[in-house]
């Protein structure tokens, strides 16, 4: 009898022991099989976090690489050159070539510089000096502009000596060909190797700002008609009708002051930064080879540092201006090779500019360039006379 009920017992024991064994949570987890355990559980956790992630960093990529397709694909700053649709930039460079080609006689002043030359009025130098003029100044001006636009300006006009007017910020223009340039076929025969879209411009596309240009020439060009609103004169300047349009006409010159007066205080460079900047191998390639070509031909060019808005002034000195201080040895060194005229028209002060005639914190409108107009010519030591 005792044996009969010791094997039931067993057998009993070992179905039980077959029967799959289940763990019941008191929470709403769900039930985990018996051979899940604490490490189990934290494989699964770890998985999950690493598969949420990596589907989040692909979306980012996803997300950046379209951004990035879609800003060159529009090339809102005509950096990879796909020209598909207008650029957001103006294409001045080209425009200008023409209308310095169409004229019957040379201009015997050249004013060159990035967009804060274009309000420049050579019928206004005309008056102070007696000389015609051309407007060569473009959207994003660099030494390699000017250095094509000299040469250019040489080579339909061989036999005229002209003067030169180059309105320059701190830290001078760099050495860099932009695509616009580039694609000039008749600016392509002055150029060394044109240009490439880089590191640098896929920086530059991933921008907000790049964006937001894109979306606008996309908004314009592709789903309107495009139209640029800009136009030019003869001699190279902006109708008086384009200066509403040009884009750096701020809505806001106290918004446009504050934004700027806010990136000077976030980028605090130092002298030794500065003159860092100024010492990057073939910077200066363009400008030492226009220096040279004009001295050459007896020609001593005005270089022009641009006004400053008051309180940006001010702030920047605040620091030490250390950009200021690394263009001024650049130039110091630049003078003992080639000749050239230096006007300071940073403070606005040494020729009685105003606070309201500006068309955003960095570019003044056209009433303070005729002022600075008549401080550059009255200072050029008698070589725009």
């Amino acid at each position: 009898m005792l044996r009969k009920s010791m094997a039931a017992a067993a057998t009993a024991q070992e179905l039980r022991l077959r029967q799959p064994l289940t763990i019941t949570s008191r929470s709403s987890a769900p039930v985990l099989d018996g051979w899940a355990d604490d490490r189990t559980r934290e494989r699964l956790s770890d998985f999950s976090q690493k598969r949420f992630v990596g589907g989040f960093l692909a979306s980012c990529l996803a997300v950046l690489a379209a951004v990035l397709a879609f800003n060159v694909l529009i090339d809102p700053f005509a950096l990879a050159g796909t020209g598909i649709v207008p650029t957001a930039v103006e294409p001045d460079r080209s425009i200008k070539l023409d209308l310095l080609q169409k004229l019957k006689r040379g201009p015997e002043i050249l004013i060159m510089g990035s967009s804060r030359s274009r309000q420049a009025e050579p019928s206004y130098l005309q008056k102070l000096t007696g000389h015609t003029g051309f407007n060569a100044g473009v959207t994003g001006g660099t030494s390699a502009d000017e250095w094509v636009f000299t040469r250019f300006a040489a080579d339909l006009f061989p036999r005229q000596k002209r003067r030169y007017i180059w309105f320059t910020d701190v830290g001078l223009a760099g050495g860099g060909v932009l695509p616009q340039l580039a694609q000039d076929t008749r600016a392509r025969r002055y150029l060394r190797g044109g240009a490439s879209f880089g590191l640098g411009d896929v920086k530059a596309y991933l921008s907000t700002d790049a964006t937001k240009a894109s979306w606008r020439v996309f908004r314009k060009c592709v789903l309107g008609s495009c139209r640029s609103r800009i136009g030019y004169r003869p001699d190279g300047s902006l109708t008086s009708r384009s200066l509403r349009y040009l884009p750096e006409h701020a809505k806001s010159l106290r918004r446009s002051v504050a934004t700027r007066l806010a990136g000077v205080r976030a980028n605090r460079e130092t002298l030794r930064q500065a003159r860092q900047d100024l010492a990057i191998a073939g910077r200066f390639a363009y400008l030492d080879r226009m220096l040279a070509f004009m001295n050459n031909r007896g020609e001593v060019p005005v270089i022009v540092l641009n006004p400053l808005y008051p309180s940006v002034l001010a702030a920047e000195e605040k620091n030490g201006f250390p950009a200021h201080g690394a263009t001024m040895e650049k130039l110091a060194q630049l003078h003992r090779r080639f000749r050239f005229v230096l006007v300071n028209c940073e403070d606005i002060r040494k020729w009685h500019g105003t606070k309201s005639d500006w068309s955003n914190a960095s570019h003044v409108s056209r009433p303070n360039m005729r002022r600075e107009l008549r401080y550059i010519v009255a200072h050029s030591d008698g070589v725009l006379r």
